[in-house]
């Protein structure tokens, strides 16, 4: 009895430090993807195109563009918080699709199942 219970001590030690390989590779495999996505993109636009933005699988913003159109808008209700509040739902759209990409990203690793606080 005693030596099943060391035999079997020994496959546990050999199946726990193959799980702590397959965790290491999987990690390097995601630090290679999160790497990538810094050259990967997403745009949105809002208010019929007049603001258009652009970020990276890294959720930064790399572009933000606003057409003179929504500026002379503002000017003439005299409401600069129109601006904002554009800026503000593109951004968080803009963010929402970055995630999205980058979840899509993580699956091929993940085999989809949702990792918290990866992203």
């Amino acid at each position: 009895m005693v030596r099943k219970l060391k035999g079997a001590n020994s496959g546990k030690s050999g199946s726990q430090q193959d799980i702590i390989k397959q965790a290491q590779v999987m990690q390097q495999e995601m630090l290679k993807i999160q790497e990538g996505l810094k050259d990967k993109f997403v745009e949105t636009s809002v208010a019929g195109g007049g603001i258009t933005i652009k970020a990276n699988g890294q959720k930064k913003i790399v572009d933000l563009s606003v057409s003179l159109d929504v500026l002379k808008d503002a000017v003439e209700e005299g409401d600069a918080s129109i601006v904002s509040d554009l800026i503000i739902n593109a951004v968080n759209e803009i963010l929402e699709k970055a995630e999205e990409m980058a979840e899509k990203e993580m699956e091929v690793i993940t085999g989809g199942v949702s990792i918290p606080g990866l992203f």
